[in-house]
Formats: C-alpha cells, sequence, structure tokens
C-alpha cells in the first residue's frame, strides 16, 4: 500500500505533496483553505485502514457517525468533493490483501453480533447446533483475521537501515534519502 497522502506532524494531519499535485486532493485545499486540514483528517480517517487510524477496528456501520461525533466538522461531508476524494482514497489504498482484510473484519463482525443478540433455542428447530459450529470456528476465523490484518501492516510498512522501522512522521524524510 505504502501510499502516504497525509503525514502526522505535531499530532496534526498535514497533507503531502500529492495533495496540491493530484486534482481532486487539490480541490479540497482551493474549496476549504481554511479547514482543508479537518477535511483531510475527516478522509484520511474514513479511508486509511492501517494502525495510524485510530478509527480503524470501528465496525464499518458505525464508523462514519463515530468519526462525525468526534471531529464535530463545520464542513458538509455530503460535498460532492469530498465524497469523490474518499472514493478514489479507497480505490487507491485497496490492495488485494485490504479486500481479503476486510472481507475477514466484516465477517467476523458479523459473526460477534449474531452470537450476542441471538437467543439460543433448542429442540428440533432449534440454533444451538448452528451456534456451537459458530463459537468452534471462531478460533480459525479470528486467526485469518488476524494473518490477514499483519499481511496489510506489512504491505503499510517503510523500513530504515538495518530493516528497523521508523516513526510515522520520519517515514518521508526517509524516502526522499
Amino acid at each position: 500500500m505504502n501510499i502516504r497522502l497525509f503525514e502526522i506532524e505535531s499530532g496534526t494531519i498535514k497533507p503531502t505533496e500529492h495533495c496540491y499535485m493530484i486534482s481532486w486532493l487539490n480541490q479540497i485545499i482551493e474549496d476549504y483553505p481554511e479547514d482543508h486540514i479537518k477535511v483531510f483528517a475527516y478522509i484520511f480517517y474514513m479511508t486509511n485502514k492501517t494502525h495510524e487510524n485510530p478509527y480503524a477496528n470501528i465496525v464499518e456501520e458505525e464508523l462514519e457517525e463515530r468519526i462525525m461525533r468526534d471531529l464535530q466538522p463545520a464542513f458538509d461531508t455530503e460535498d460532492d468533493v469530498i465524497i469523490n476524494a474518499i472514493d478514489k482514497l479507497e480505490e487507491l489504498y485497496e490492495t488485494p490483501t485490504i479486500r481479503a482484510y476486510n472481507g475477514i473484519k466484516v465477517m467476523l463482525d458479523n459473526m460477534s453480533t449474531y452470537l450476542a443478540d441471538t437467543k439460543i433455542t433448542d429442540g428440533r428447530d432449534g440454533n444451538i447446533r448452528g451456534m456451537l459450529a459458530a463459537a468452534k470456528e471462531f478460533k480459525h476465523i479470528r486467526a485469518s483475521y488476524k494473518g490477514a490484518m499483519e499481511d496489510v501492516e506489512e504491505e503499510t510498512k517503510v523500513q530504515a537501515r538495518g530493516k528497523s522501522l521508523l516513526p510515522y512522521d520520519m517515514r518521508r524524510k526517509a524516502k526522499r534519502t
């Protein structure tokens, strides 16, 4: 994945040079000159699925509401420029590994919700066998999820000399040298 459109400096999301060069990202800077950092933060939180995003573990159905509540944006998130940027960033970020990770994550979320919300019934038409089978398979699904998550994290790493990892805000500087 290694696409770095935003950096974190002094606790703030900063646009990289790509945000000035790519027309649909630069449009945000032009349309929101006073608020583009917050717009980029919203877009970053909505699209980035790595550990760098504090919202990466939020269930997809709750993600936007949670980000909106926490950011309290003054801009219209339904603006076509913002929606277009989110769509295009999701396309840029998505690799086959990320697609697999997203599928397994949704399945695990759905399974967790089902197990938590479904009342167990027994008898001929009961669901107890299905519930037990789902609980039994949970370990395997969780292992698949963890493996996919590790693969996604591996795809997004930038390494320094000696294969040590760089802090997020130092990665861009290392790429230039």
